[in-house]
């Protein structure tokens, strides 16, 4: 999952990435497995599998978690940052894990974002990546 944010505030300000992991951690083990986040500046690269049913058997739908994580982390940092309006494009850009190894290259691409885009020399050091074992 790539969500990409609207506005010029930085994701990647510790107070805020605490806000989004919070917000994308928020239905482990309810909704979802997480496999692993990596929040940059303006966008999260989110990594994880969504469970059918939730712990009241109730359909889970891909649609109702991201306007949850979409719409608390939105008014959590908006609130911090002493801002008004919307933080999230709409469409969020998502791909169906074929595999296990499409999952690990979907892991690596998420965990190696930070040193493709030469913000680090080892994913280690980029402090808003978390991989999920």
């Amino acid at each position: 999952m790539h969500l990409k944010s609207k506005t010029i505030v930085d994701l990647s300000k510790a107070e805020n990435t605490t806000i989004v992991h919070d917000a994308l951690c928020y239905w482990e083990g309810k909704k979802l497995k997480n496999h692993a986040i990596c929040v940059m500046s303006n966008d999260v690269h989110w990594v994880f599998q969504l469970n059918w049913k939730d712990e009241k058997g109730n359909a889970v739908w891909l649609e109702d978690v991201l306007k949850s994580v979409k719409q608390f982390s939105a008014t959590q940092i908006n609130h911090l940052t002493q801002q008004k309006g919307t933080l999230w494009h709409k469409e969020s850009w998502d791909v169906t894990i074929r595999d296990q190894r499409h999952l690990y290259e979907t892991i690596e691409y998420t965990r190696n974002n930070p040193i493709v885009a030469r913000l680090v020399k080892d994913w280690r050091e980029w402090k808003r990546t978390f991989i999920f074992e």
